[in-house]
């Protein structure tokens, strides 16, 4: 696998154009977590927010997320209700099984988050959005609003929009995930390229005995992987992970549907009647690509948030816990500094490196799937040299991961 890594020479800028004015409008890209998450911190202090979301509508997806102490820790910072909301509605994951396909246990081991001060998380992705955009002012959530282009200028940055509208805000942070529009007119890149993985991810009510409340559960054989977590309120997430060395997308909801249940064929029987009673039309099938390796998240009055400043691959399951960290970060920075150039500076310094040490990891995570030999100490990429603490061990790493300190970075 090859990654894509653009040289500073790439991102910098030659002539930039430092921010003249601080800030009082401030324009999000994206209503997925991290544009939720960033509106809620930024409307706290006082500031006027607008999401603009591409979607037509919000609608319920077939997905669950997994919220790990550090990212549950963050978002306390942000919001410490709706942390307790997410608790009540999701469930704590306390054990953490492995199994073959057809359901021989491989490893049993109990979650010790009692170092890390909160708990593992998991919860439907539409709950969680729809627990933050309750949150927030509805008249601030503009739908059907697809960004084609800004402009920056010493005073502001002008959005334009596929239905035509334009605004103009003093701040611009693009939360448009992994194929972000805003980065890649911000740096001139293209969407990252496809890394050889597919994903198909579900959501059902559904109970049997090897899939318990409160666990963590993996049917497993080389290259591909069936993840399956308990949701709360009688749900269960399940993702299918699987090496592909070409993209793959289904032509309906039933193809996809058809597909994930040929790949899951002669496995457990429990898996295929999870996948039968799952609606086609709520299974998110998507390819994994490969990370993109930004030595800066800012220019101007532009900064990126998320997957749009650290895109990586769901193994190590930190997107979304790092969307958190970023928001807090960044929220923190403008509320300490007097002036726009200086907060970003100070939230790009606070978070960079953190960032790009997980999306080695995650490489990682990636190679030993391939190759459940490989060890971290020896784990080389195409980009050159590995950062030390993506290298260390399991116990090391996951300690550096999980005991992160919000209140500390920035």
């Amino acid at each position: 696998m090859t990654f894509n890594t653009p040289s500073e020479s790439q991102l910098v800028d030659t002539n930039p154009k430092p921010p003249s004015i601080y800030l009082d409008k401030v324009g999000i890209i994206g209503a997925g977590p991290a544009g939720l998450a960033a509106a809620i911190a930024l409307e706290k202090q006082g500031l006027d927010v607008h999401i603009f979301e591409r979607t037509k509508a919000f609608r319920p997806i077939g997905a669950g997320v997994t919220l790990s102490p550090n990212g549950v820790k963050s978002l306390a910072a942000i919001d410490a209700d709706i942390v307790q909301q997410l608790k009540q509605q999701g469930s704590q994951l306390n054990r953490f099984r492995i199994r073959t396909t057809r359901g021989w246990p491989i490893l049993n081991q109990p979650v010790k988050d009692d170092e890390y001060d909160q708990p593992f998380l998991a919860i439907r992705w539409f709950s969680l959005q729809e627990i933050m955009r309750a949150k927030l002012p509805p008249e601030i959530l503009h739908l059907n609003h697809q960004l084609i282009h800004f402009e920056q200028n010493q005073q502001s940055v002008n959005l334009s929009f596929d239905n035509g509208e334009t605004a103009s805000v003093d701040l611009l942070i693009g939360a448009d995930g992994i194929r972000s529009v805003v980065r890649k007119q911000l740096f001139g890149l293209e969407d990252p390229a496809y890394g050889g993985w597919m994903t198909w991810r579900g959501v059902q009510k559904y109970q049997h005995r090897l899939l318990p409340p409160h666990h963590t559960t993996i049917f497993a054989k080389r290259g591909k992987s069936l993840i399956l977590l308990d949701n709360g309120q009688g749900y269960l997430s399940w993702a299918l992970e699987m090496i592909n060395p070409t993209i793959h997308r289904s032509q309906h909801p039933e193809a996809a549907k058809a597909r994930v249940l040929q790949e899951l064929d002669h496995w457990h029987p429990a898996l295929q009647e999870l996948i039968k009673l799952t609606d086609a039309d709520t299974i998110v099938e998507r390819p994994v690509c490969e990370p993109i390796i930004l030595p800066q998240w800012s220019n101007g009055r532009v900064t990126l948030i998320g997957d749009a400043a650290h895109p990586m691959a769901p193994f190590l399951g930190q997107g979304t816990n790092t969307t958190f960290e970023d928001v807090w970060a960044l929220s923190t920075c403008l509320s300490q500094q007097d002036n726009l150039e200086a907060a970003l500076d100070q939230y790009e310094a606070s978070r960079i490196e953190r960032a790009q040490t997980i999306q080695y990891r995650t490489m990682f995570s990636a190679a030993q799937m391939r190759n459940p030999f490989l060890r971290p100490q020896w784990f080389k990429t195409s980009l050159g040299e590995v950062p030390k603490q993506a290298k260390v061990s399991e116990k090391a790493f996951s300690d550096w991961l999980y005991q992160y300190d919000p209140s500390a970075q920035a």
